[in-house]
């Protein structure tokens, strides 16, 4: 077989498809063959063969186990492996897990470290311990990799725990063997961590053993750690170099690890690992500035063995170590009782200077901003995900800032003004300022200021910074527009008189200054300035701001869009920002603000970010400015419906769906009725879509469009016909009936269910005999939907008619036969089981309200409905793999509606019900079930074999009720007061609703009462 399989994988490495793909269906054959896996490891032990060979079985015998090996694992498809064949394989993979060929350990490593288990394998440990003894340096590398593994996967805690001693020790000899090679005792290292992270997770079961063991190897690995901590490093051109900073990160890295899992332990030797650690550090960053500000040094570099060994990686780890430290007592004290002394004299004073030091900029990330300017944005935005001692630097002096406030203000002022007054070169300049961006920043989001002529000398910096007219010191004059605009936003009392004059300044530089990075800054620096300028001072430069975004556009018309798109989204946040000082800019002819934007959004077709932001500016101005809002669909209309008639095909073009989210958006916070005409202007075009398209995000919008022009102005809509003379309503009709459609997407259909209830709610009497259709339609539609968004717009039709006439709805639906089922058991079944998965406080007080509805109308019908229930948990002590999971679906109780209905209502009752509480005794005349108003008790709620006191001794609620969204619950700034009367007021209704049915024992409640589980229970009780 061994030669077969060296063919096949010969054909798989073929350009030509047809072959390639026959072989790699032969090989998927093989898997049921119980040589095919003895074959693979052959090959793979064969040293004559070339290494494309043994990798290739390798990868194949890596799938095999992963697929026949155990069936607990996740891509396990089998057939399952026989003990025999186990046996057999695992020595030999042992055995290529030391291989002298890279490529073959790592691959071999991590299949032992997947088949490791102490009941199938309890010789496992043994072995790899005795390569690591008296293994060659690539022997004892291999088991130091599967040993890695192995800790990673999970070994059992018992096997661990008793091999725990002998593994430590051996591995602290390993790494405290100066005869080693770095690689060796850096992994060694590296497998201590691993150790550390075991030792940690076992706590739980083992505290006191843990911890008295973890304190042993405190004491035996500290002095060896703050050793190598301290060791002092060679000229980065020698080879020892590289090795010592290797170990140097693992070894920190190991200690935050230590940290992590046995804080109390760690503290008693934090003063020498922090001690070791800064000392190091204030030595390294000389060498660091050399390597990489002052030249272009590679960094992010790895060994073979995947461990990290350039200089700028090991500035990192220090970096987040002292950081990580700076909160603990005992460093504070020992920081305090060093003094704070400005000049350097003082250790709080150099690591101030150290953290300018890192935080300049490194010439390889200088050289790309200049080609890049979207690197450079990312990096300013803080979206970058590369992480570099610059942007730890900022995390340092942040963390110093917060630990000593009025400390680290007077110490970075001190060494900016040394700075700039002794000539530094600019690169230390910028930093410094880069560091008060940051540090001025955080102090303005947390409301905390600094000294007033701390705050006036350090504008003399900005405006040295600003007017620094070099190339070479672009980087310089940006980061004064920056950090000018961070100043005002900190401290805009204390330098208001100069406020005006840093904005002209910055309003020159976007179309004056020679450099791109300088303009796209001084342009941005105004989303900071209104943020914190009164609107008075900021409007006379209103006109100018998006005079400027239109000036530097027209000198980056010749970039490639696709590569400008940062830059065009800080162009749009910077418009946004200026359309807030005066909404009815947006009006003026001569600035032409939509047009503008509508020209960005050209350019970023394909950015839905970006074409997100101009939709919410537009948004903004929409709502913001209602009394403009005629003139605005005037300005808006014709654009958006130029747009709307681009390539009308089913292939729309991108633009089609900015503009229909924009006239969604503008129907959204439309008045009532609308301007005369609009409905005729957009209608075609809606239509059009909604009858043609297949485009989820273009259906969703123009689908939502039509449901907002049927809640403002339905008389509109009602009297507008299209070209054949079809009204409104039938085309609706027609665009319901195509969106319904079982093979239409569940997506792309979100919204149709609002559109109908809509039409139902406004149009009702217009549609005559076409009204059980509709329901049917959307009814039937419920047996195939499956994502809870759709299910909950199509459920919210019969919930918003349920509020009108429940009696004809529920009858409606038990007349009606879908397939097999009953149509008011496919309705409930769905409505109940996905009311947790709602959205939208209104949508969720509907359904709320509709639900009690249901409850008192006290109808058998729905008592003969049984329903999913409470989740049965599983007793199996197995873990659940997904695959597992797939074969053993959810399980739940069987309930008849009612209760269902009271228990996801006891749900609804939300995280708390004291607000409900309040309103426990207020009548309610929504709920009124018999015409009356309900009556207003005084004695709680009449709980059968239960006083309130009992009931009030159960322990607290371990219920999961619907998580708290955004949606839901969390609103921004401007309608808190509206969501909260909304929540408060959905708790006041199941207040007096459970009130009513307790009381008067609706509906047999007294039995439901007793069918409920403890908690919930005891959640009602809360209800006094």
């Amino acid at each position: 077989m061994e030669q077969e399989l060296l063919d096949l994988f010969q054909q798989t490495q073929q350009s030509e498809e047809i072959p390639r793909r026959a072989a790699e269906a032969h090989l998927e054959t093989l898997y049921s063959n119980t040589g095919f896996p003895i074959a693979l490891a052959n090959i793979a032990t064969a040293l004559h063969l070339p290494l494309t060979s043994r990798q290739a079985a390798l990868t194949t015998l890596k799938r095999y186990v992963l697929r026949c090996w155990n069936d607990s694992y996740e891509d396990f498809q089998g057939p399952l492996a026989c003990p025999e064949l186990k046996i057999h394989l695992r020595p030999r993979l042992l055995e290529l897990a030391t291989d002298d060929q890279r490529k073959v350990r790592s691959i071999s490593a991590a299949i032992v470290g997947k088949i490791a288990t102490s009941e199938e394998w309890p010789a496992l440990l043994g072995d790899l311990l005795k390569f690591i003894t008296e293994g060659t340096n690539t022997q004892t590398i291999g088991a130091l990799h599967v040993l890695n593994d192995v800790l990673d996967e999970g070994l059992g805690e018992d096997q661990f725990f008793d091999m725990a001693k002998q593994i430590v020790e051996l591995l602290y000899n390993v790494a405290t063997d100066e005869a080693r090679a770095f690689s060796v005792r850096s992994l060694s290292v590296c497998t201590f961590k691993s150790c550390v992270d075991t030792l940690g997770m076992m706590r739980g079961n083992h505290g006191e053993d843990i911890n008295a063991f973890a304190q042993e190897v405190l004491n035996l690995w500290t002095p060896f750690m703050t050793n190598v901590l301290e060791a002092q490093l060679p000229p980065t051109t020698e080879e020892s170099s590289k090795g010592l900073v290797t170990l140097k990160i693992q070894v920190i890295r190991t200690i935050m690890q230590i940290r992590l899992h046995f804080t109390k332990l760690f503290d008693l030797h934090i003063e020498k690992l922090f001690g070791a650690t800064w000392m190091d550090m204030n030595r390294v960053k000389d060498m660091y500035v050399e390597e990489f500000v002052q030249h272009e040094a590679e960094g992010r570099l790895v060994d073979i063995d995947g461990l990290p060994y350039s200089l700028d990686l090991y500035c990192l780890e220090q970096l987040d170590f002292i950081q990580s430290c700076l909160g603990n007592r005992t460093v504070k004290d020992h920081i305090e009782q060093a003094g704070f002394d400005v000049g350097g004299s003082s250790p709080f004073s150099q690591m101030v200077f150290t953290a300018i030091s890192l935080s300049q900029i490194a010439g390889e990330d200088k050289t790309m901003w200049e080609i890049d300017l979207n690197v450079f944005l990312s990096e300013e935005t803080a979206i970058s995900a590369n992480y570099t001692p610059r942007t730890a630097s900022g995390d340092l002096i942040l963390k110093l800032g917060e630990c000593f406030p009025e400390r680290t203000v007077e110490s970075l002022f001190d060494h900016t003004q040394r700075i700039f007054s002794s000539g530094e070169n600019h690169e230390l300049k910028e930093s410094a300022l880069h560091l008060w961006d940051q540090l001025l920043n955080e102090y303005a989001e947390m409301g905390r200021t600094i000294d007033e002529n701390a705050a006036t000398n350090l504008l003399g910096f900005i405006v040295i910074a600003i007017g620094s007219s070099e190339e070479e010191n672009q980087f310089l004059r940006s980061r004064g527009y920056s950090v000018a605009a961070t100043l005002t936003k900190a401290m805009y009392s204390s330098i208001e008189d100069k406020v005006a004059q840093l904005m002209e300044q910055s309003i020159r530089a976007s179309t004056g200054d020679p450099s791109i990075i300088v303009q796209i800054t001084a342009l941005r620096v105004f989303q900071k300035y209104r943020e914190s300028v009164p609107v008075d001072q900021l409007q006379p430069f209103q006109a100018s701001i998006i005079a400027s975004v239109r000036r530097f556009l027209t000198q980056k018309s010749h970039d490639d869009p696709e590569d400008s798109q940062d830059v065009l989204t800080e162009l749009v946040e910077t418009v946004r920002s200026a359309t807030t000082i005066n909404y009815a800019t947006v009006l003026d002819d001569t600035l032409q603000i939509p047009e503008l934007l509508f020209s960005i959004a050209g350019n970023g077709v394909s950015n839905h970010h970006l074409l997100g932001l101009i939709r919410d500016t537009f948004d903004d101005v929409a709502e913001g400015s209602p009394e403009i809002y005629l003139h605005l669909c005037n300005q808006l209309l014709p654009i958006l419906t130029r747009m709307m008639d681009l390539n009308p095909s089913n292939n729309e073009h991108p633009l089609i769906g900015l503009a229909m989210e924009v006239l969604d958006s503008l129907l959204q916070n439309g008045t009532s009725p609308l301007p005369q005409g609009l409905v005729a202007t957009v209608m075609p075009r809606i239509s059009r879509i909604l009858l043609k398209s297949n485009v989820n995000d273009l259906v969703q919008s123009g689908c939502s469009a039509m449901k907002e022009i049927i809640r403002l102005d339905c008389s509109q809509f009602l009297q507008w016909h299209d070209s054949s003379q079809k009204s409104g309503l039938e085309i609706s009709l027609f665009v319901i009936d195509r969106l319904l459609r079982p093979e239409f997407s569940e997506g792309a259909a979100m919204e149709v269910g609002g559109l109908a209830a809509e039409i139902v709610d406004k149009a009702g009497d217009q549609l005559g005999q076409l009204l059980p259709d509709l329901l049917r339609a959307v009814a039937a539609r419920l047996t195939t939907a499956t994502l809870p968004p759709f299910i909950q717009s199509l459920i919210l039709v019969f919930a918003r008619l349920v509020l009108k006439q429940a009696d004809d709805v529920v009858n409606f639906l038990a007349g009606l036969i879908l397939g097999d089922r009953n149509g008011l058991e496919v309705v409930l079944t769905s409505w109940l089981a996905n009311t947790s998965y709602f959205s939208g406080y209104n949508e969720i007080r509907q359904n709320v309200m509709a639900l009690c509805h249901l409850y008192n109308l006290q109808d058998s019908r729905l008592t003969q409905i049984i329903v999913p229930g409470d989740l049965v948990i599983p007793t199996s002590a197995r873990i659940m793999t997904r695959s597992r999971a797939k074969q053993t679906p959810d399980q739940y109780t069987m309930i008849p509606v009612p209760l269902k209905i009271i228990k996801l209502l006891i749900q609804e009752l939300g995280p708390s019900v004291g607000e409900s509480s309040r309103f426990y005794h207020q009548q309610n005349e929504e709920f009124d079930s018999d015409g009356d108003d309900w009556e207003d008790t005084h004695d709680g709620l009449n709980v059968p074999g239960m006083s309130r006191e009992e009931l009030l001794a159960l322990g607290a609620s371990g219920r999961t009720s619907r998580q708290v969204d955004d949606e839901t619950y969390v609103c921004s700034t401007e309608f808190d007061n509206t969501c909260s009367i909304t929540y408060i007021y959905s708790q006041s209704i199941l207040a007096s609703f459970f009130n009513e049915i307790s009381s008067k024992n609706i509906a047999n409640f007294q039995n439901i009462y007793n069918a409920l589980k403890p908690e919930e229970q005891h959640q009602l009780s809360l209800l006094r």
